[in-house]
């Protein structure tokens, strides 16, 4: 492992929950492969990949939005939104991948020169352009719906692996944020569906 990569990986793995800066969050990150990973915070409504190439440290943010499927004149609304958000938003680019034509947000920074608050500023620039690009293309509902099936498949892997209930709230309220209050009534709803 190069010094950079285990660099990059202790700045998302170090941290503490109250953190104000994105990188100092204490992200979940599971290698997929040799130099790929993935990063996740309850928090950050984003899932991460982080790839390290021979030049390059790249950030990704694949999305379950795929154009391929779209008619085409949704796909070329879709692709005019995308590109003049790559103009507004400084730093990452929107770009469509693999499969099926997969809407995902990319930064890529020179392993040369990349310091701690770059890295932030490219986190914090995927955060804005997952929420501006859910803004443009109108899915703020799927979305939300999506982050809390998210919050919850995490509450249950914990429930499972035997997290006590006050670990359980903890969770919600220091690293998701809830309130206390939604965050128990969230509790007792999976709790309760997982006893029926």
């Amino acid at each position: 492992m190069e010094a950079i990569e285990a660099k990059v990986l202790d700045w998302l793995m170090s941290g503490n929950d109250d953190a104000s800066d994105v990188v100092n969050l204490p992200w979940k990150v599971e290698e997929i492969e040799k130099g790929v990973y993935t990063a996740e915070h309850p928090s950050v409504p984003m899932h991460l990949m982080v790839m390290f190439s021979e030049r390059f440290v790249h950030l990704i943010v694949p999305t379950t939005i795929e154009t391929d499927s779209m008619e085409e004149n949704e796909r070329m609304d879709v692709y005019k939104k995308l590109l003049m958000l790559n103009e507004r938003i400084h730093m990452m680019k929107f770009a469509i991948g693999e499969p099926n034509g997969q809407i995902r947000l990319l930064v890529d920074l020179d392993k040369e020169t990349l310091g701690k608050d770059e890295f932030n500023d490219a986190l914090t620039s995927l955060v804005i352009g997952v929420l501006a690009g859910v803004m443009a293309l109108g899915i703020e509902e799927e979305f939300v719906q999506k982050v809390f099936a998210r919050i919850v498949s995490m509450l249950v892997e914990k429930i499972q692996k035997g997290a006590s209930e006050e670990e359980l709230m903890e969770f919600l309220t220091v690293k998701v944020g809830m309130d206390v209050r939604d965050a128990r009534d969230l509790l007792d709803a999976v709790l309760n569906a997982m006893n029926d």
